[in-house]
């Protein structure tokens, strides 16, 4: 018998045993009473299995003290037929009364019931936004603590460098820290909007032919300064042949970067670090394995959810937000592959292991990916300052930005390759500077106080009917509306600070030139 049928039976037992107590105690009241209020004690009956045993059962209470009154306690007593009306009336009237206790019972119950549930409920949601309210805390205060730690050197860096004179060696070492902390600071934006894209999924993969090898060496160069600054032993293992796989190149970099600075980040000096590309028949699998901190198995389980850190990791202040892992396995999802974490244990260092379908064409046709260009790409080049005359360029440019700052070292970087450029730091201004400069290309800002930069940019089409115009967005805001809205005011390019000066002069210096 299983538990469901044992519960049935001991409810419908309570009826059965508190009809038999009420004919007993009818009986027993019988010499005091008579024939008078045959059905008063089965009512009491009744009452108690509706409270004790639920409906049905209180449902059966009500029959089994029908028949047991007109058996037992209504005259002739020999059984259950009743023939005197007044007798027959009395029945009905308990029936009726019966039935309509059991129905106010169930009512009751009910609501009593549902009062409970939301009572519970209300208890857990309120649980839960305790627990949300505190991981807000917890991230909002882990969050300023990442910006703070690239912050604080650069700033120091841009102290330094405003004491005067500096060796040129020392020089160079300052800005090499600032690039690379300000790389930091990018890092952890382009997670936090990641995460929002994959919220909202707007995230879109643009796929093409890849030797898996060179994003694993254009990776290894991103990740190389924080390996060496750690004296870390690498070892490096590629295959011979191409291993060519169908994937977004910038999306595979990111997810490789990732498991390579986390593995430089949790291995503690002088440790080891391997980097193993195996290609099997179906699947490239890449393996980076360390001898660091390692992994609790119950750990294991919860990496790859969003703003969790380890125990140990956070215990040894190591510095991220929980968001590295979760972006990666969601864009090794995204390529038909896969993102596992193997590890005996704390202090026994881990293995992570992207897996990613591989794609059988001939090695010729895929797209190559330049690893030295990693460095490049992160802190470009600037041109040398000295150009003669002849050499400036020739387009007419204005900057509009209501940050002052960011307009007039725009301006300055603009120096470097050879433009010169008039600034201003609000739509109004630029319109009125616009009609005297003739400009060939405007850099405008798009959050700007008073006219932003889509009407600034619908304005301007509309003045500059017959003379070209290149007009180009520089701002902090990158998604897929933004985007759209800059094409309808008439933008020709949005590019998302902070932007690559190569990639900005380029498109100016294709821009037409008109004339004054």
């Amino acid at each position: 018998m299983d538990a469901m049928t044992k519960d049935r039976v001991l409810r419908y037992s309570v009826a059965v045993f508190s009809t038999v107590i009420a004919t007993l105690l009818r009986i027993e009241l019988d010499p005091w009473i008579g024939d008078r209020v045959p059905f008063g004690t089965y009512l009491l009956s009744v009452l108690l299995t509706a409270w004790m045993a639920g409906t049905g059962p209180a449902v059966f209470s009500l029959f089994l003290g029908i028949v047991a009154a007109a058996t037992y306690i209504m005259p002739p007593r020999q059984g259950i037929e009743v023939t005197d009306p007044g007798d027959m009336l009395a029945l009905g009237i308990y029936a009726t009364v019966g039935a309509a206790t059991i129905s106010l019972f169930y009512s009751v119950t009910r609501q009593n019931r549902l009062r409970c549930r939301h009572v519970e409920q209300i208890e857990i949601l309120s649980a839960e936004l305790q627990i949300a309210d505190r991981r807000k805390d917890e991230f909002l205060a882990l969050l300023a603590h990442e910006l703070r730690n690239p912050l604080a050197p650069i700033r120091n860096g841009l102290v330094m460098l405003q004491q005067g004179e500096m060796a040129e060696k020392e020089r160079k070492t300052v800005l090499k820290t600032i690039s690379r902390q300000l790389s930091q600071l990018v890092h952890i934006v382009d997670d936090l909007l990641d995460v929002s894209r994959f919220v909202h999924g707007k995230i879109r993969l643009e796929l093409k032919h890849i030797d898996l090898r060179e994003l694993v060496e254009f990776a290894l160069a991103q990740a190389k300064p924080s390996m060496e600054e750690r004296h870390h032993s690498v070892q490096v293992l590629l295959p011979t042949a191409k291993v060519i796989v169908e994937g977004d190149s910038n999306r595979l970099v990111q997810i490789i970067t990732n498991l390579l600075t986390n593995a430089a980040k949790y291995t503690p000096r002088e440790g080891r670090i391997q980097v193993i590309l195996e290609k099997g028949k179906d699947e490239a699998v890449l393996k980076v394995v360390d001898n660091g901190i390692g992994i609790s198995t119950e750990m294991q389980e919860h990496v790859f959810q969003l703003f969790t850190r380890s125990d140990v990791a956070a215990q040894r202040d190591q510095g991220g937000l929980g968001l590295g892992l979760p972006i990666a396995r969601q864009f090794a999802l995204m390529h038909g592959g896969r993102l596992n974490v193997f590890s005996k244990g704390t202090d026994q260092g881990s293995r992570f292991e992207f897996g990613i379908p591989l794609v059988h064409i001939p090695e010729g046709n895929c797209n190559r990916i330049e690893p030295d260009s990693a460095i490049s790409s992160l802190f470009p080049k600037l041109p040398k300052q000295d150009p003669s005359e002849s050499e400036m360029d020739q387009h007419k440019v204005l900057i509009v930005d209501d940050n002052v700052d960011a307009a007039e070292t725009m301006a300055s970087l603009l120096s470097f390759y050879n433009f010169t450029a008039e600034t201003c730091h609000d739509g109004f201004e630029a319109l009125r500077i616009a009609k005297s400069l003739r400009p060939d290309v405007i850099l405008l800002d798009i959050g700007m106080p008073g006219m932003d930069g889509y009407e600034l940019a619908r304005r301007l089409r509309l003045e500059y009917v017959d003379q070209p115009l290149t007009l180009i967005a520089v701002t902090g805001w990158g998604d897929a509306q933004d985007l759209r809205k800059s094409e309808e005011a008439g933008i020709d390019h949005h590019l998302v600070k902070p932007v690559d000066p190569d990639r900005l002069t380029e498109l100016m210096r294709l821009a037409p030139v008109g004339q004054a």
